[in-house]
């Protein structure tokens, strides 16, 4: 059973938030199908009652605090020690391949988490996936690192070769795969939670900008804005056909609508479906010449 684990919470700071919108990302991140969000105390202590122990990992320094913060479904500790109790997750720092000999001394630990290996993609990363696994008898999680820009791809294939918990983030934030990335290559490559609603990535899209002051790209994947606007004319013309040609997945289920965009690309097919948008049905002779002052008028402004 796969185990996703969403670090979000943890990768920025939010002191100067408001407690109310805090919450609200909490419970918003909760409904995208993650089996765990993991806080710290500072933040615990902030939104405490909105907090769901039964789906949270508690993030300490030592583990020691499990008998101050009891009742949660996890704890996570930077090389935590092997007495600790079994709902202790000890965080293991792997930077690249090259110190993958350093983890076979932390063999007895029964709960890891293997956070980094930035650049296992460019290596055999299936075989060292198999290592791992055989290394540790227990639980084991995968927390891949952006460094190299491929974390994401890292986490869906280590899910994708039987992984069974990984933790990600949303939008990648703090350098980590993106969580919204993940969820939707799982539902596409292994229908994992096909029915879930994820319109909610929208409004955590908007509460993340708000919290953050980071505005997301228009061509990011799954939650930028600009991700289905579409102006090339076969390309139009074949999604007004069979969608799934050219989509993985359909606009609605991000809850966002496909944007057929005009400019110099564009084929009688956009023009006309641009137009009946509006209310116009023209005639195909007047299509023809709209397309020729189109093309003039995209190549001068340079855009669509």
């Amino acid at each position: 059973m796969i185990k996703i684990t969403d670090i979000t919470l943890c990768t920025f700071n939010f002191k100067a938030a408001p407690e109310h919108k805090v919450s609200q990302l909490y419970s918003l991140l909760l409904q995208t199908g993650i089996s765990y969000i993991e806080i710290d105390i500072p933040l615990f202590e902030l939104i405490e009652e909105t907090v769901d122990k039964s789906k949270t990992v508690l993030r300490i320094h030592y583990p020691t605090q499990i008998n101050t913060f009891p009742g949660f479904a996890g704890y996570v500790c930077r090389l935590g020690s092997l007495e600790t109790p079994l709902n202790l997750i000890s965080e293991i720092q792997i930077n690249d391949v090259r110190e993958l000999n350093q983890i076979s001394k932390y063999s007895e630990n029964k709960n890891v988490r293997i956070i980094g290996l930035d650049d296992l993609l460019i290596h055999d990363y299936v075989n060292t996936f198999a290592k791992i696994k055989e290394i540790f008898s227990g639980r084991v999680e995968f927390c891949p690192q952006n460094r190299y820009y491929c974390a994401t791809s890292l986490a869906a294939e280590w899910v994708l070769n039987k992984g069974e918990n990984i933790a990600v983030s949303f939008c990648g934030s703090g350098g980590f795969a993106a969580l919204e990335e993940l969820i939707m290559i799982l539902r596409i490559a292994k229908r994992h939670k096909p029915n879930m609603d994820l319109s909610v990535f929208r409004k955590i899209k908007e509460l993340y900008q708000e919290l953050t002051g980071y505005q997301i790209a228009g061509n990011k994947a799954v939650i930028g804005d600009h991700i289905f606007d579409v102006e090339s004319g076969i390309h139009v013309d074949g999604i007004l056909k069979k969608s799934s040609n050219y989509e993985p997945f359909e606009p609605t289920v991000v809850g966002m609508s496909r944007n057929i965009v005009i400019g110099k690309h564009s084929g009688k097919s956009a023009v006309e479906m641009k137009l009946k948008e509006y209310g116009v049905i023209p005639k195909s002779e007047i299509i023809s010449i709209l397309l020729t002052r189109i093309r003039e008028e995209s190549i001068r402004l340079g855009r669509a």
